[in-house]
């Protein structure tokens, strides 16, 4: 059977932009390790894929949103008999005896971010361990969320809060059950301009970690940088860097970009219909758009049920016969349609929505008002991952 969408995934630039930031993150810090970010199902090209391609790489370290992703991946690696060094949960798993038990039993890290949330999974734990499912020797792994500024999750960084995060990060320290291997935060805006607030939320941070460490609790992990700060902020990486837009070979920003990175996921659609659009005739719904002289229409079979957002349509294009082609009209839920008049197609033809050089994606996002981050993520699962 062959599908009229395909998301093609280049394992080989998967491969190349890992080892192209690392060796770059390691010239700059030789002890600073990358961490692959793979949730959201390795941000829209596939975990099944992208996970083992990267393990094959060399990273041996990955982040994730959810304890669902998290088993995911463990599963992905086990059934190739390879281990991670860390599987990183940085959101929240609700502490119920299940998700402690698979935390514990594969070793999974889990984002702690406050003294509340890490004494229900110490209650948890102990439960377990105490009705003879878990053993004394299982633990759970967890690395304290700092909130430095993006105000999601995290302990308070703010000077008049600092000693009793402190003080509380000392008693996740006490609690059965509960190892601490790492801390880290998140920058809110490492991919803009003005770096003062970047600048601002690593003083807070590290603030924070001295005065744990001067009261005994002592971190083996410690990191802050994402894909921006990594692109620009060399000074602030730590033991560890997380990776993530950029690992697929897009750009966090104007101001957060590479050269050297190659584009991952190429999406393409075929052409399923051709016909002649008249002066005066309007094209789907809503008739937003009318022709003011004879032209020829491509009618296109992805919508915005395949992740093909409807804010495209302002301004948006595809690649067909080598050019970039404007979308006419609405997008429809499976259907959209091109103005081909000066293409060369054909009925069949693939058309590329994401190229190999990233240009058609960027043109797409600013369509949309959007960014790269969503419009991958949102490809659907209706079209289909095909490794290349």
């Amino acid at each position: 059977m062959t599908e009229k969408n395909i998301a093609e995934i280049d394992v080989s630039a998967l491969q190349h932009n890992f080892r192209y930031l690392r060796d770059k993150i390691q010239k700059a810090s030789a002890a600073t390790e990358p961490m692959c970010v793979v949730k959201a199902d390795a941000y829209g090209h596939s975990a099944e894929i992208c996970v083992p391609a990267l393990f094959a790489a060399g990273a041996r370290h990955f982040a994730v949103s959810s304890i669902e992703e998290a088993e995911q991946i463990y599963e992905i690696l086990d059934a190739k008999n390879c281990v991670a060094k860390s599987i990183l949960i940085l959101g929240y798993t609700p502490a119920e005896y299940e998700n402690v038990k698979l935390l514990a039993r594969h070793k999974i890290t889990q984002a702690v971010y406050s003294l509340e949330y890490a004494k229900a999974l110490s209650d948890s734990l102990c439960a377990l361990r105490e009705s003879g499912v878990l053993g004394g020797e299982d633990i759970i792994r967890c690395h304290i969320k700092l909130d430095s500024g993006m105000n999601r999750l995290g302990f308070d960084t703010h000077a008049e809060a600092a000693e009793h995060t402190v003080r509380e990060i000392c008693a996740v320290a006490e609690l059965p059950g509960i190892r601490i291997d790492g801390i880290f935060s998140h920058f809110a805006c490492a991919d803009e301009g003005d770096i003062a607030m970047s600048k601002a939320q690593f003083d807070r941070y590290d603030a924070v970690v001295r005065r744990c460490e001067a009261a005994g609790v002592h971190f083996a992990t410690k990191h802050i940088c994402n894909s921006a700060g990594a692109l620009r902020f060399p000074a602030m990486y730590q033991d560890m860097v997380r990776l993530g837009i950029v690992l697929y070979g897009l750009s966090p920003s104007d101001e957060a970009k590479d050269d050297g990175l190659i584009p991952v996921m190429r999406l393409k659609s075929r052409i399923a219909h051709i016909h002649k659009l008249h002066a005066g005739d309007c094209v789907s719904y809503g008739a937003e758009f009318c022709a003011d002289r004879e032209m020829t229409v491509a009618t296109i079979p992805i919508g915005y049920a395949d992740g093909f957002l409807r804010g495209y349509k302002n301004g948006g294009t595809v690649i067909a016969g080598g050019k970039a082609v404007r979308l006419l009209g609405r997008v429809c839920m499976d259907q959209c349609m091109v103005d081909v008049t000066d293409a060369d197609v054909s009925v069949g033809d693939y058309v590329y929505i994401f190229d190999a050089s990233g240009e058609n994606l960027a043109r797409l996002c600013k369509a949309a008002g959007t960014i790269n981050y969503e419009a991958i993520c949102l490809v659907s699962k209706r079209v289909k991952r095909v490794q290349i």
